[in-house]
């Protein structure tokens, strides 16, 4: 069986696909499900009372029960053989470091214990408890070819000595560790170009034998997420909006359909009024307009503190970012439609009202069409010339 999180509950299903059962029906978001060792259980993260706490429940669902308490958020990652419930949180020194702290609390309940004295987050262990797998790196986990001193990488806990390993050394990406045996230890890695998963099999003594060894072979789209079953034998992993099995030795990856046929619990759509929130904002040229971004949406308003008619200029499901002034009727911004980044003119299209606020008619223009995120346009003083940042890493500087 697979557990997974969908519209913010817990499901499960057939390793082979099939339909789907719900096991949690809440209002809050609930993620990163773990299955007891027995398979009896599932425990998982919710933010039922604010911040994220863990719960278990039945493997065929019932009422959960609550196991932390703490007004930080508790990020569960692993369950492991003994009992416990390794989960990522920042409870006493978020005021001076950046990582998480890595704590582990008993399935039962009681008071939750640091793992170790170091920092990171993803802490999971293996089966006989001897090793503590973990991520240290700060580098977001979208830039996938990242290459530099913040990237991510695997490091060992031993647990019998106190000690630490550096497991991965390469200059990218590597997160996500997960065990399938007590000495063989998988991961989601970039030096493939695309994050795929990889595995390494370690000694008694927690050091390298062989790897890393590339399982999956995702040239288009990446691994986001996966899970290794308990017989180390079966991998599952999530790649575009499906999920995918392979075997831990490789060869091909086969798609899981699953059929969830089921009513919403609430409305899809919400109507919410907005205040504040703003995020960024540009004063027309003749300062009689406001253009701003709130909630990934462009919006103008008139500059009168009697006038409050605010006009929607993207109204669309994508991200709108930084917006300029191109002249007293045309706006530009990013937005994130086309995959990446891209500029994009906003104008009136009707010729008896060029006024961007008072038309009725307006037309959207793709400026660029790069692979690289393009974003923070300037203009030039005489609306001829566009400077913007392309990509970001070297705040390269481009003229259109």
């Amino acid at each position: 069986m697979i557990a997974f999180s969908y519209q913010g509950d817990i499901w499960t299903v057939p390793v082979d696909g099939g339909k789907a059962s719900r096991i949690t029906i809440h209002q809050a978001y609930e993620s990163n499900p773990q299955w007891s060792p027995d398979g009896t259980r599932i425990a998982f993260s919710s933010n039922r009372f604010g911040q994220n706490d863990l719960f278990i429940i039945g493997s065929e669902g019932g009422l959960p029960e609550r196991i932390t308490y703490h007004s930080a958020g508790d990020l569960l990652t692993d369950w492991s053989a003994a009992g416990n419930l390794l989960f990522e949180s920042s409870r006493n020194f978020r005021q001076v470091e950046w990582d998480t702290e890595l704590q582990s609390i008993s399935s039962g309940g009681g008071t939750p214990i640091r793992l170790m004295d170091a920092f990171g987050s993803e802490p999971v262990v293996s089966t006989d408890g001897r090793f503590v797998a973990f991520v240290k790196g700060s580098c977001r986990i979208p830039r996938e070819r990242y290459q530099g001193s913040a990237n991510k990488d695997i490091w060992l806990y031993h647990t019998e000595t106190s000690t630490f390993s550096q497991l991965t050394r390469f200059e990218g990406q590597d997160y996500h560790p997960v065990w399938g045996s007590n000495r063989t230890l998988y991961f989601i890695s970039a030096r493939s170009g695309k994050y795929n998963v990889f595995s390494v099999d370690l000694d008694e003594t927690g050091q390298l034998v062989s790897g890393p060894v590339q399982v999956t072979n995702e040239e288009k789209d990446q691994v986001r997420f996966f899970d290794v079953s308990a017989d180390d034998q079966t991998i599952v992993y999530e790649k575009d909006i499906n999920l995918y099995s392979i075997s831990t030795k490789g060869g091909e990856s086969k798609r899981i359909t699953i059929d969830i046929a089921t009513d919403y619990r609430f409305n899809p759509y919400e109507n919410k009024t907005f205040n504040d929130q703003v995020e960024g904002y540009q004063v027309s040229p003749d300062g009689k307009y406001a253009a701003f971004i709130s909630h990934g949406e462009v919006f103008i308003t008139e500059n009168h503190k009697e006038k409050s008619l605010t006009m929607n200029l993207s109204n669309s499901s994508f991200r709108e970012k930084y917006i300029t002034w191109l002249h007293d009727s045309a706006l530009i911004y990013s937005s994130d439609r086309d995959g990446s980044y891209n500029l994009y003119l906003v104008r009136s299209s009707d010729p008896a009202q060029a006024n961007l606020f008072k038309s009725l008619k307006r037309e959207l223009v793709q400026l660029t069409s790069a692979e690289e995120d393009e974003r923070s346009a300037v203009v030039s003083t005489d609306g001829k010339q566009i400077a913007f940042i392309r990509g970001g890493d070297y705040g390269k500087m481009n003229f259109i």
